[in-house]
């Protein structure tokens, strides 16, 4: 039985960086990529236009979804239901999925399928198959030159020169060879039981080959002040409609001495901005213990790895 490779992806805006997702990850080897765009859809239509013409060879699936109300509990069922159409039955099929702003690599300098067919090679034979699961580690990295808040039909990021801030503690992305009696988590960070719902641990010895691969998702959080600003403004919105308590939405109002412009600029910095982060909470407040703050201000604490031009990827 032959084996097709196949990512998938939901967005909404990242005008500034989807284009180059796709197209790294369609250079990476997979012979399928299935977009669903959430709400808005025309600058998506250009991106899988543009990607159709340049790789004719590979089947590239586009979904177009309204949904407004109720989409977070509603996303994982649109994920399924797209890989239930796309799929095929009679093949293996190895999945993976990622958001826009995420770049699947392996250090070996090589892409997707060569990996599977290591895998293959290390543990032989049709029932190890199953084995093909990963959790790959999540890296967040910062571009070293300025990335403009602006549409990009030509992944320009491809060819950037990053810093790397080092291994997530929690967070990761699933590579996995997909099965009937599984489904994909929404956020696309494990597999779950159809049945139970119960999540799927993967196989240590298998976790043991993908870090030989130094398999990791380059992730790039922060890339300009105004996609900062928009992206906290969405968490402010998100937790006024549900009444949560947010310390968030009153952080720049309660701390005059931290503008919005600095406040991105030291995240992204070339060196970490504070030696600590007791160091950072004593410059930024109290106001900074905000859990959507600390997922940005650890960038400012955290040390530079210069990993070059990380996001090149062989011809597929």
């Amino acid at each position: 039985m032959h084996t097709e490779f196949t990512a998938i992806t939901m967005v909404r805006g990242e005008e500034d960086v989807v284009y180059a997702a796709c197209l790294h990850h369609l250079r990476l080897g997979f012979d399928r990529l299935v977009v669903l765009s959430h709400v808005e859809h025309t600058f998506l239509r250009e991106c899988v236009a543009r990607l159709r013409a340049q790789f004719p060879d590979r089947e590239i699936g586009f979904i177009e979804i309204e949904d407004e109300q109720g989409f977070s509990k509603r996303k994982a069922d649109y994920i399924q239901g797209a890989l239930e159409i796309y799929l095929k039955r009679d093949c293996h099929n190895v999945v993976y999925g990622f958001d826009a702003d995420e770049f699947l690599t392996f250090n070996h300098g090589r892409g997707v399928k060569a990996f599977f067919d290591a895998f293959c090679q290390r543990f032989s034979g049709e029932e190890n198959l199953k084995r093909f699961y990963f959790r790959v580690p999540w890296i967040n990295v910062i571009c070293k030159t300025p990335i403009p808040p602006q549409p990009d039909l030509h992944g320009r990021l491809l060819d950037a020169e990053y810093w790397s801030l080092g291994e997530q503690a929690s967070d990761t992305k699933a590579l996995c060879l997909y099965r009937q009696s599984h489904r994909l988590h929404m956020g696309y960070h494990w597999l779950m039981a159809k049945s139970d719902q119960s999540v799927l641990e993967p196989d240590a010895e298998a976790t043991a080959f993908a870090r030989e691969w130094e398999a990791c998702v380059y992730h790039l959080p922060l890339r300009n002040v105004e996609q900062f600003f928009a992206r906290i403004g969405n968490y402010v919105a998100s937790a006024a409609k549900q009444e949560k308590h947010n310390r968030l939405s009153r952080f720049f109002l309660d701390n005059p001495h931290v503008n919005r412009q600095h406040f991105f600029e030291m995240c992204v910095a070339p060196e970490p901005s504070f030696k600590d982060y007791d160091e950072l909470k004593r410059h930024l407040g109290a106001g900074i213990d905000e859990m959507v703050l600390m997922a940005f201000t650890k960038l400012m604490v955290k040390p530079r790895l210069d990993i070059g031009r990380a996001l090149l990827t062989p011809p597929a």
